[in-house]
Protein backbone atom coordinates (compact mmCIF):
# COMPACT_ATOMS: atom_id res chain seq x y z
CA UNK A 1 0.00 0.00 0.00
CA UNK A 2 1.44 3.74 -0.91
CA UNK A 3 0.38 6.80 0.62
CA UNK A 4 0.60 8.88 -2.86
CA UNK A 5 1.73 7.66 -6.27
CA UNK A 6 1.66 10.15 -9.81
CA UNK A 7 2.27 9.44 -13.09
CA UNK A 8 3.94 11.82 -16.06
CA UNK A 9 7.48 12.79 -17.49
CA UNK A 10 10.58 12.77 -15.54
CA UNK A 11 13.21 15.46 -17.09
CA UNK A 12 16.47 16.59 -16.76
CA UNK A 13 16.82 20.54 -16.60
CA UNK A 14 19.51 22.76 -17.65
CA UNK A 15 19.33 25.83 -15.92
CA UNK A 16 21.29 29.54 -17.66
CA UNK A 17 23.53 31.04 -15.39
CA UNK A 18 22.41 34.15 -15.02
CA UNK A 19 19.50 36.38 -14.87
CA UNK A 20 18.74 37.96 -18.51
CA UNK A 21 20.77 35.32 -20.44
CA UNK A 22 18.86 34.04 -23.68
CA UNK A 23 18.83 30.99 -25.37
CA UNK A 24 19.51 32.86 -28.92
CA UNK A 25 23.12 33.33 -27.93
CA UNK A 26 26.06 31.41 -26.52
CA UNK A 27 26.30 31.42 -23.28
CA UNK A 28 27.06 29.56 -19.81
CA UNK A 29 24.80 26.49 -18.99
CA UNK A 30 24.36 24.51 -15.63
CA UNK A 31 23.04 21.11 -14.57
CA UNK A 32 21.87 18.96 -15.68
CA UNK A 33 19.66 18.59 -12.32
CA UNK A 34 16.33 16.25 -12.25
CA UNK A 35 13.54 17.62 -12.82
CA UNK A 36 9.96 17.13 -13.81
CA UNK A 37 6.95 18.28 -11.87
CA UNK A 38 5.60 14.57 -10.85
CA UNK A 39 9.42 13.76 -10.26
CA UNK A 40 9.52 16.80 -7.87
CA UNK A 41 6.20 16.49 -6.29
CA UNK A 42 7.00 13.07 -5.67
CA UNK A 43 10.67 13.16 -4.06
CA UNK A 44 9.40 15.92 -1.53
CA UNK A 45 6.33 13.51 -0.88
CA UNK A 46 8.75 10.71 0.39
CA UNK A 47 11.24 13.44 1.80
CA UNK A 48 7.52 14.23 4.24
CA UNK A 49 7.72 10.61 5.27
CA UNK A 50 4.97 9.16 2.83
CA UNK A 51 5.17 6.07 1.24
CA UNK A 52 5.68 6.79 -2.91
CA UNK A 53 5.70 5.72 -6.17
CA UNK A 54 5.92 7.42 -9.76
CA UNK A 55 5.17 5.97 -13.21
CA UNK A 56 7.05 7.32 -15.58
CA UNK A 57 9.09 6.66 -18.99
CA UNK A 58 12.75 7.51 -19.38
CA UNK A 59 15.74 6.56 -21.99
CA UNK A 60 18.66 4.68 -21.33
CA UNK A 61 21.43 7.40 -20.59
CA UNK A 62 22.60 9.20 -17.76
CA UNK A 63 20.08 12.34 -17.50
CA UNK A 64 17.83 9.16 -16.54
CA UNK A 65 20.42 7.90 -14.00
CA UNK A 66 20.60 11.91 -12.09
CA UNK A 67 16.94 11.89 -11.61
CA UNK A 68 16.38 8.22 -10.52
CA UNK A 69 19.63 7.92 -8.17
CA UNK A 70 17.99 10.67 -6.72
CA UNK A 71 14.63 9.99 -6.46
CA UNK A 72 15.94 6.03 -5.07
CA UNK A 73 17.62 7.75 -2.63
CA UNK A 74 15.14 9.73 -0.84
CA UNK A 75 12.59 7.13 -0.97
CA UNK A 76 10.54 6.80 -3.96
CA UNK A 77 9.81 3.75 -5.35
CA UNK A 78 11.04 3.43 -9.18
CA UNK A 79 10.52 -0.24 -9.94
CA UNK A 80 7.41 1.64 -12.11
CA UNK A 81 9.57 3.45 -14.21
CA UNK A 82 10.14 2.10 -17.92
CA UNK A 83 12.94 2.34 -19.91
CA UNK A 84 13.43 2.62 -23.33
CA UNK A 85 15.90 2.34 -25.58
CA UNK A 86 13.77 3.95 -28.53
CA UNK A 87 14.40 7.65 -27.36
CA UNK A 88 16.15 9.89 -24.73
CA UNK A 89 15.03 10.70 -21.07
CA UNK A 90 13.17 14.78 -21.54
CA UNK A 91 15.05 17.85 -21.00
CA UNK A 92 13.99 21.43 -19.72
CA UNK A 93 15.87 24.51 -20.58
CA UNK A 94 15.41 27.24 -18.71
CA UNK A 95 16.16 31.01 -18.19
CA UNK A 96 15.04 33.68 -15.80
CA UNK A 97 14.28 37.50 -15.99
CA UNK A 98 14.40 40.35 -14.00
CA UNK A 99 10.72 40.86 -14.21
CA UNK A 100 10.28 37.44 -12.18
CA UNK A 101 9.16 35.84 -16.04
CA UNK A 102 10.74 32.33 -16.95
CA UNK A 103 11.61 31.04 -20.67
CA UNK A 104 11.26 27.08 -20.82
CA UNK A 105 12.33 25.06 -23.94
CA UNK A 106 10.91 21.87 -23.69
CA UNK A 107 11.93 18.11 -25.40
CA UNK A 108 9.51 16.85 -24.57
CA UNK A 109 6.60 15.24 -26.48
CA UNK A 110 9.17 13.38 -28.40
CA UNK A 111 11.42 11.89 -25.98
CA UNK A 112 11.30 9.00 -23.80
CA UNK A 113 8.52 10.89 -21.38
CA UNK A 114 6.35 10.98 -24.68
CA UNK A 115 6.16 7.52 -25.23
CA UNK A 116 4.24 6.53 -22.30
CA UNK A 117 0.93 5.36 -22.94
CA UNK A 118 -2.07 3.60 -21.49
CA UNK A 119 -0.78 -0.26 -22.10
CA UNK A 120 2.04 1.38 -19.25
CA UNK A 121 -0.23 2.18 -16.35
CA UNK A 122 -0.40 -0.80 -13.88
CA UNK A 123 -4.14 -0.72 -12.42
CA UNK A 124 -2.84 -2.85 -9.42
CA UNK A 125 -0.40 -0.85 -8.29
CA UNK A 126 -2.82 2.43 -8.92
CA UNK A 127 -5.90 0.60 -6.47
CA UNK A 128 -2.78 -0.07 -4.17
CA UNK A 129 -2.57 4.02 -3.33
CA UNK A 130 -4.19 6.24 -0.76
CA UNK A 131 -4.28 9.25 -3.34
CA UNK A 132 -3.27 9.65 -6.58
CA UNK A 133 -1.96 12.88 -7.59
CA UNK A 134 -1.84 14.19 -11.13
CA UNK A 135 0.24 17.44 -12.22
CA UNK A 136 -2.06 19.55 -15.25
CA UNK A 137 1.21 19.96 -17.71
CA UNK A 138 1.78 16.29 -17.84
CA UNK A 139 -2.02 15.44 -19.29
CA UNK A 140 -0.29 18.02 -22.14
CA UNK A 141 2.76 16.25 -22.74
CA UNK A 142 2.04 14.06 -25.45
CA UNK A 143 -1.25 12.58 -26.54
CA UNK A 144 -0.44 9.53 -25.43
CA UNK A 145 0.94 10.33 -21.93
CA UNK A 146 -2.70 12.29 -21.92
CA UNK A 147 -4.33 8.90 -22.29
CA UNK A 148 -2.10 7.38 -19.74
CA UNK A 149 -3.11 9.24 -17.38
CA UNK A 150 -6.86 9.53 -17.78
CA UNK A 151 -6.45 5.61 -17.71
CA UNK A 152 -4.84 6.32 -14.10
CA UNK A 153 -7.78 8.84 -13.34
CA UNK A 154 -10.59 6.29 -14.17
CA UNK A 155 -8.69 3.38 -11.96
CA UNK A 156 -8.04 5.45 -9.11
CA UNK A 157 -12.21 6.84 -9.39
CA UNK A 158 -13.60 3.21 -10.17
CA UNK A 159 -11.86 2.04 -6.73
CA UNK A 160 -12.38 4.74 -4.96
CA UNK A 161 -8.60 5.79 -4.44
CA UNK A 162 -8.19 9.84 -3.74
CA UNK A 163 -7.13 11.84 -6.44
CA UNK A 164 -5.34 15.28 -6.27
CA UNK A 165 -5.36 17.79 -8.83
CA UNK A 166 -2.48 20.58 -9.64
CA UNK A 167 -4.05 22.43 -13.07
CA UNK A 168 -0.22 23.57 -13.39
CA UNK A 169 -1.99 25.17 -16.62
CA UNK A 170 0.16 25.63 -20.17
CA UNK A 171 -3.36 28.53 -21.09
CA UNK A 172 -1.97 28.06 -24.72
CA UNK A 173 -2.63 24.36 -24.94
CA UNK A 174 -6.12 24.34 -22.53
CA UNK A 175 -8.61 23.27 -25.45
CA UNK A 176 -10.21 20.13 -27.62
CA UNK A 177 -9.44 16.91 -25.92
CA UNK A 178 -7.07 18.42 -23.08
CA UNK A 179 -9.93 20.74 -21.74
CA UNK A 180 -12.36 17.32 -21.77
CA UNK A 181 -9.42 15.90 -19.72
CA UNK A 182 -9.32 18.73 -17.71
CA UNK A 183 -13.06 18.62 -16.64
CA UNK A 184 -13.14 15.41 -16.04
CA UNK A 185 -10.73 15.50 -13.67
CA UNK A 186 -11.81 18.28 -11.91
CA UNK A 187 -15.09 16.57 -11.34
CA UNK A 188 -13.28 13.31 -9.95
CA UNK A 189 -10.72 14.81 -7.63
CA UNK A 190 -10.80 14.72 -4.05
CA UNK A 191 -8.35 17.69 -3.69
CA UNK A 192 -7.97 20.55 -5.85
CA UNK A 193 -4.59 22.25 -5.36
CA UNK A 194 -4.62 25.46 -7.77
CA UNK A 195 -3.59 28.74 -8.36
CA UNK A 196 -6.67 31.85 -8.59
CA UNK A 197 -5.43 32.41 -12.55
CA UNK A 198 -6.12 28.67 -12.79
CA UNK A 199 -9.29 28.53 -10.90
CA UNK A 200 -10.55 31.58 -13.29
CA UNK A 201 -9.20 30.09 -16.70
CA UNK A 202 -11.15 26.75 -15.55
CA UNK A 203 -14.46 28.05 -14.18
CA UNK A 204 -14.92 31.85 -14.85
CA UNK A 205 -13.85 35.13 -13.62
CA UNK A 206 -16.54 34.65 -10.48
CA UNK A 207 -13.86 33.25 -7.79
CA UNK A 208 -16.60 32.87 -5.04
CA UNK A 209 -19.17 31.29 -7.59
CA UNK A 210 -16.46 28.57 -8.72
CA UNK A 211 -15.70 27.31 -5.18
CA UNK A 212 -19.28 27.21 -4.56
CA UNK A 213 -19.57 25.00 -7.33
CA UNK A 214 -17.13 22.71 -6.62
CA UNK A 215 -17.90 22.34 -2.83
CA UNK A 216 -21.27 21.59 -4.03
CA UNK A 217 -20.31 18.76 -6.44
CA UNK A 218 -18.79 16.48 -3.65
CA UNK A 219 -17.12 16.79 -0.49
CA UNK A 220 -13.86 17.95 -1.50
CA UNK A 221 -10.84 20.15 -0.45
CA UNK A 222 -10.03 23.36 -2.31
CA UNK A 223 -6.72 24.85 -1.85
CA UNK A 224 -5.94 28.30 -3.88
CA UNK A 225 -1.95 28.95 -3.77
CA UNK A 226 -1.74 32.79 -4.23
CA UNK A 227 1.86 33.27 -3.97
CA UNK A 228 2.85 35.96 -1.94
CA UNK A 229 -0.76 36.47 -0.64
CA UNK A 230 -1.15 33.13 0.87
CA UNK A 231 -2.52 30.03 0.47
CA UNK A 232 -6.78 29.60 1.08
CA UNK A 233 -8.71 26.50 1.66
CA UNK A 234 -12.23 25.39 1.27
CA UNK A 235 -14.20 22.53 2.92
CA UNK A 236 -17.72 22.45 3.02
CA UNK A 237 -17.10 22.70 6.93
CA UNK A 238 -14.67 25.71 6.89
CA UNK A 239 -12.28 27.92 4.96
CA UNK A 240 -9.54 30.59 6.30
CA UNK A 241 -6.49 31.43 4.61
CA UNK A 242 -2.55 31.42 5.63
CA UNK A 243 0.34 34.03 5.11
CA UNK A 244 3.34 32.65 4.05
CA UNK A 245 6.91 32.13 5.39
CA UNK A 246 9.86 34.71 4.14
CA UNK A 247 11.90 33.48 1.69
CA UNK A 248 15.49 34.75 -0.33
CA UNK A 249 13.77 33.48 -4.03
CA UNK A 250 16.68 32.04 -6.12
CA UNK A 251 14.52 29.17 -8.22
CA UNK A 252 10.81 29.49 -8.49
CA UNK A 253 10.51 26.12 -9.94
CA UNK A 254 9.13 23.48 -8.03
CA UNK A 255 7.38 25.44 -5.53
CA UNK A 256 4.30 24.67 -6.00
CA UNK A 257 4.91 21.17 -6.36
CA UNK A 258 6.62 20.77 -2.91
CA UNK A 259 3.34 22.76 -1.43
CA UNK A 260 0.98 19.98 -2.92
CA UNK A 261 3.41 17.19 -2.06
CA UNK A 262 3.94 18.69 2.10
CA UNK A 263 0.00 19.26 2.15
CA UNK A 264 -0.62 15.46 0.48
CA UNK A 265 1.76 13.94 3.14
CA UNK A 266 -0.21 15.68 5.92
CA UNK A 267 -3.44 14.40 5.14
CA UNK A 268 -1.87 10.79 4.70
CA UNK A 269 -0.50 11.31 8.49
CA UNK A 270 -3.85 12.82 9.46
CA UNK A 271 -3.09 16.34 10.37
CA UNK A 272 -5.44 19.14 10.92
CA UNK A 273 -5.77 21.18 7.93
CA UNK A 274 -4.91 24.40 8.74
CA UNK A 275 -1.40 22.62 9.56
CA UNK A 276 -1.26 20.83 6.30
CA UNK A 277 -1.41 24.43 4.86
CA UNK A 278 1.49 25.72 7.33
CA UNK A 279 3.82 22.95 5.94
CA UNK A 280 2.85 23.52 2.59
CA UNK A 281 3.79 26.93 2.61
CA UNK A 282 7.24 26.81 4.95
CA UNK A 283 8.30 24.09 2.06
CA UNK A 284 7.27 26.53 -0.99
CA UNK A 285 9.22 29.10 0.87
CA UNK A 286 12.30 26.65 1.08
CA UNK A 287 11.90 25.11 -2.15
CA UNK A 288 12.48 28.57 -4.29
CA UNK A 289 15.86 29.36 -1.86
CA UNK A 290 17.98 27.04 -3.83
CA UNK A 291 18.63 27.02 -7.76
CA UNK A 292 17.46 23.95 -9.23
CA UNK A 293 13.85 22.10 -9.07
CA UNK A 294 14.34 19.57 -6.80
CA UNK A 295 17.49 21.33 -5.00
CA UNK A 296 15.57 23.19 -2.42
CA UNK A 297 13.18 20.57 -1.42
CA UNK A 298 13.80 19.29 2.02
CA UNK A 299 13.03 16.49 4.80
CA UNK A 300 10.61 16.50 7.79
CA UNK A 301 12.75 17.40 10.33
CA UNK A 302 14.42 20.54 8.07
CA UNK A 303 11.19 21.88 7.72
CA UNK A 304 10.43 21.81 11.48
CA UNK A 305 13.62 23.28 12.46
CA UNK A 306 12.64 26.23 9.71
CA UNK A 307 8.87 26.53 10.82
CA UNK A 308 10.31 26.66 14.44
CA UNK A 309 12.46 29.37 13.51
CA UNK A 310 10.12 31.68 11.42
CA UNK A 311 7.36 34.00 13.14
CA UNK A 312 3.96 32.21 12.85
CA UNK A 313 2.28 33.37 9.52
CA UNK A 314 -1.28 34.75 10.31
CA UNK A 315 -4.67 32.95 9.85
CA UNK A 316 -7.69 34.26 8.76
CA UNK A 317 -10.95 32.77 9.04
CA UNK A 318 -13.61 32.96 5.70
CA UNK A 319 -16.43 32.53 4.53
CA UNK A 320 -17.83 28.87 2.89
CA UNK A 321 -19.32 30.32 -0.67
CA UNK A 322 -21.34 27.24 -0.58
CA UNK A 323 -24.11 26.96 -3.30
CA UNK A 324 -27.63 26.52 -2.11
Amino acid sequence: MYDIITIGEILAEILTDHVGQVFYEPGRLLGPYPSGAPAIFIDQAARMGASTAIVAKVGEDDFARVNLDRLRRDGVDVSHVITTPDNSTGVAFVTYFADGERQFIFHFSHAACGELCPADVDSGLIRQARYLHIMGCSITGSPTMGEAIMRAVREAKAAGVGISFDPNIRPELLKGQIMAYYREILEACDVLLTGKSELRLLLGEDFDGAVGQLLSQKDRIVVIKDGSRGTELYTRREAFRIGTYPAQEADPTGAGDCFDATFLSGLCQELDLETCVRRGNAAGAKAVEKRGPMEGNTTREELEAFMASAAEPETRVLAVPLRT
